[in-house]
């Protein structure tokens, strides 16, 4: 008798334990989550200037590891890509179908906090690795579409360096040189690294970095600095001296600055992209600085917008976009060709392809097959000597160089 009133005294405690326990887990989980969703709120409502690097470890604690996890996927050797080439959908008579390179790729940030952020500072969209996609999904779709690298920018936000560089780390040793590494610079109030530390995550990580940008002056969804803001002419110096590629986005009324920016760097390569709306200004500068390169990405594919201005602020959602580029592509392709090919022709060592891929749908299969299929028809109309030459031979002379 004894006996069974002490199993069941100890089947009783055991319960008890487990429904205490049970409740605990519950409570701890809503009350990180009202903390989590509080630390977001009051980042997003002007103290990101006060945040410290050791507040945004406390607040994401020991979630690091498994969000690495989660950007990597899973081992290389168990990962199937699944995706296959997508199927041109338009017949282009003159078709490119050797290798690319992509000079223009902003890499999904790794932190959900630094998304949201950004999207509650005014940006239409910031993809984060701690949403669905995955540096294994990313390689796949380049790979299927015959993007052998890609000049990746990666934001690195003050309150999130370590996980970042961790992160950028990871991903290059899972896929050695399928990323060029560009560090890039923050540009919401107080998410900046300093130039000293900007400085001191170089020396920390020899070699990481091939180039510092985008920096890009042409914001519509912030308040744009200047090319030549006292901490912008340090960190170009910094790059200088490490060598790394510089790449600017100007804003078409600093081109003057841009000018003196580029005689004060001579050795250092510049990569343009953008400023369609100072078209002359720019090929101004890549004809007479040698320094001086461009990129050909969005401005070809108006993954953007082509509706101005009403795209001038907001940009089109994935149906949108994918209904209007199979609407025009021809009439998309030949403008292209008209406005471009010339200037390719004529300084066949300083242009570039790219697509300009940074919101989340611009990642897409169906998106990134018509970008490769614009690219590559664009690509077969230029002269047979130049092809090579923009779709991936520029870019790895510049890395050579």
């Amino acid at each position: 008798m004894k006996t069974k009133k002490l199993v069941i005294t100890i089947i009783i405690i055991i319960v008890a334990v487990v429904i205490t326990g049970f409740i605990a887990a519950k409570i701890f989980q809503y009350v990180v989550k009202d903390i989590t969703e509080r630390e977001v709120a009051r980042i997003t409502q002007g103290e990101v200037d006060r945040i410290t690097q050791e507040e945004i470890e406390r607040i994401t604690g020991e979630k690091n590891r498994e969000v690495t996890n989660h950007i990597m996927g899973s081992d290389t050797a168990d990962y199937q890509c699944v995706l296959t080439p997508k199927a041109r959908e338009f017949v282009s008579p003159l078709y490119y179908t050797g290798p690319l390179i992509d000079s223009h790729v902003h890499m999904p940030v790794f932190s959900k906090i630094v998304s949201t952020v950004a999207i509650q500072s005014g940006f239409q969209d910031m993809p984060s690795f701690e949403d669905e996609l995955t540096i294994d999904y990313i390689i796949c779709l380049f790979d299927g579409e015959g993007i052998k690298n890609s000049f990746g920018f990666y934001l690195v936000p003050n309150p999130v360096i370590g996980s970042t560089i961790r992160g950028v780390k990871d991903i290059e040793k899972k896929y050695p040189e399928k990323i060029t590494e560009f560090y890039m610079p923050t540009q919401l109030p107080g998410l900046n690294p300093s130039p000293s530390k900007f400085k001191e995550i170089l020396d920390d990580n020899k070699g990481l970095f091939k180039g510092y940008g985008e920096v890009k002056f042409a914001f519509f969804e912030i308040e744009n600095q200047e090319p030549d803001d006292p901490e912008y002419l340090e960190s170009y110096s910094i790059a200088d001296y490490n060598n790394l590629i510089i790449m600017m986005h100007p804003n078409p009324n600093n081109i003057d600055v841009v000018e003196s920016i580029l005689k004060s760097h001579p050795n250092t390569i510049f990569l343009f992209h953008g400023l369609e709306r100072a078209k002359d200004e720019i090929i101004n500068l890549i004809k007479n600085y040698e320094n001086a390169y461009y990129s050909i990405d969005a401005v070809m594919t108006y993954i953007y917008g082509w509706d101005y201005p009403k795209h001038e602020t907001k940009g089109p959602t994935k149906e949108e976009y994918l209904a209007y580029i199979r609407e025009n592509f021809d009439s998309v392709l030949n403008e292209a060709v008209d406005e471009w090919k010339p200037l390719i022709e004529e300084y066949p060592n300083k242009f570039m392809w790219g697509t300009d891929r940074w919101y989340s749908w611009h990642f897409d299969y169906e998106v990134g097959g018509l970008l490769e299929e614009m690219g590559r028809s664009f690509i077969g109309q230029l002269d047979p000597a130049v092809q090579e030459k923009f779709a991936y031979k520029n870019a790895e002379r510049l890395l050579q160089n």
